[in-house]
């Protein structure tokens, strides 16, 4: 338990007025964590859960993910390079892990943390690419990429809040004093470039780990640079400035693959620019609810109809994400869609289950496996925000007697294509489905091709005359604007 005097004398040095009008923002989101209590109905996705951390345990320390949907072996795209990503990860997934999950995630952690260049605060800027358990499915003969600089420039700070996140979770709160030098160095290093949404988080990580270790200066300092960063992302375009430009122009997290720039105009309409959310914890997101949530909404409509079917790893888009001619969308995805379908946009559970039809593209997919943790947490029956100042993470109650499958199972409509593929006309069937939905078709750029709404018997019809040849994504949806189901159409 926490010093009892400690908590007294911060509690009183931390909460006088002049820090309040100072840090209104920060006060308001840096202290709080949303527990939930009992999950119900989710012990299916749980067994999943548990089997991708056996597959992480097993493996041993892990190397970055390479990513080829491009046609260049020069076009390098790496996922998971920021030394202590894992840590995240393991830090969602342990109250649903089992007590020997448990106690080998601990020796697990332990060495990530005390090997160099695999910890938090490593000062090495990524992960050495060719070290390490591969992630990939398959076999490679030959790693291309292992000394480009891609990713040279994207944030990091988000791995102290990955570690803040295990040490709270897991109970081991002696582990921020244990490292504490280290990390209070590393986010000394990397403070000014902490801008975006998913890398504010390091800041207010800062924040906790401090006030656990009684360095009032330091608190101070991430609380003033959580304000200001908070102050900055009431207009979304600022966070998207520092994507595109960085600090200096040559230093931008996102526009440094050379010949393929997430934020080229050869890009626009063909990609989602979502990478201001990557990594993003619950309490940036609330703060976007709260004071952002049009400007954010917005945002993430347009990129549901560039990629109505995000959730689907390497679906056959033309986005150009992983090189020019590249096609399929990586699990970069997942962390910019679902975090704000989740803590934001408040989408159902069991709408967000059916997201989790996709699957991992590899052995510790991180983005894909937080997905999974908060799909778990949306069954929760209440979530509390707790003050992480003077309350322990609460044990969390699994159900295992309720499952969501059967109910999963009753909600999906059936959803077929006839002819398809199709030349001149297509019928879109839901027959077993009573009630009005509305439907659309859009083609790889995202393009509105048809859309409207139908009423039961469901049978919609197409004329698809004069339409390109190539693909279309035929999606369903109920009328509060859930995706219910979705095919490819085929033209020939």
């Amino acid at each position: 338990m926490r010093n009892f005097r400690l908590s007294i004398l911060l509690c009183f040095s931390l909460s006088g007025p002049l820090l309040h009008a100072q840090t209104p923002l920060a006060e308001e989101y840096a202290w709080y964590f949303p527990a939930p209590d009992t999950i119900r109905m989710a012990s299916d996705l749980i067994s999943i859960l548990q089997e991708e951390v056996d597959k992480i345990l097993q493996a041993g320390p892990l190397a970055p993910i390479r990513l080829a949907f491009g046609d260049l072996y020069y076009e390098d795209y790496f996922q998971y390079q920021e030394p202590g990503r894992i840590l995240t990860t393991l830090a969602w997934a342990w109250p649903y892990m089992t007590p020997d999950q448990q106690s080998a995630t601990l020796d697990y952690v332990t060495n990530e943390l005390n090997t160099p260049d695999r910890a938090p605060w490593a000062t090495n800027y990524t992960l050495p690419r060719d070290q390490g358990a591969r992630r990939e499915w398959y076999p490679s003969t030959h790693l291309y990429g292992v000394e480009s600089n891609f990713g040279d420039y994207r944030p990091r700070l988000h791995t102290l809040y990955g570690f803040w996140l295990l040490c709270y979770r897991s109970g081991q709160i002696e582990l921020m004093d244990t490292h504490y030098e280290e990390l209070k160095a590393f986010y000394q290093s990397q403070h000014n470039r902490a801008k975006l949404y998913g890398d504010m988080n390091g800041h207010l990580a800062m924040a906790r780990i401090a006030y656990h270790h009684g360095d009032l200066q330091m608190v101070s300092f991430a609380m003033q640079r959580l304000q200001e960063e908070l102050a900055d992302g009431l207009q979304v375009e600022n966070k998207h400035a520092f994507a595109r430009t960085g600090l200096a122009g040559w230093d931008a997290p996102y526009n440094r693959l050379p010949g393929s720039d997430m934020y080229d105009s050869r890009k626009d309409g063909l990609l989602y620019r979502g990478f201001i959310f990557l990594n993003m914890g619950p309490e940036v997101a609330r703060f976007l609810k709260d004071s952002c949530y049009a400007q954010v909404d917005s945002m993430h409509q347009a990129g549901k109809r560039i990629l109505p079917m995000w959730w689907l790893m390497q679906a056959p888009y033309f986005p150009r994400w992983t090189g020019d001619e590249s096609i399929g969308v990586p699990t970069e995805a997942f962390g910019m869609y679902h975090p704000v379908e989740t803590s934001i946009m408040e989408t159902p559970a069991n709408t967000l289950r059916r997201y989790m039809r996709s699957s991992p593209t590899g052995i510790g997919d991180c983005y894909w496996l937080e997905a999974l943790v908060q799909t778990i947490e949306a069954y929760a029956v209440n979530t509390t925000w707790m003050d992480v100042r003077n309350t322990d993470f609460p044990q969390v109650v699994i159900d295992e007697d309720i499952t969501g499958v059967e109910q999963y199972d009753m909600v999906l409509p059936t959803f077929t294509l006839t002819p398809n593929p199709a030349k001149e006309n297509v019928a879109l069937h839901l027959p077993d489905w009573s009630g009005t939905v509305h439907w659309s078709v859009r083609n790889m750029k995202g393009e509105l091709m048809a859309h409207g709404a139908a009423e039961t018997p469901t049978q919609i019809s197409i004329s698809l005359r004069r339409w390109a040849s190539g693909s279309y994504v035929c999606v369903i949806e109920s009328l509060d604007g859930n995706l219910m189901a979705s095919k490819i159409l085929l033209i020939p």
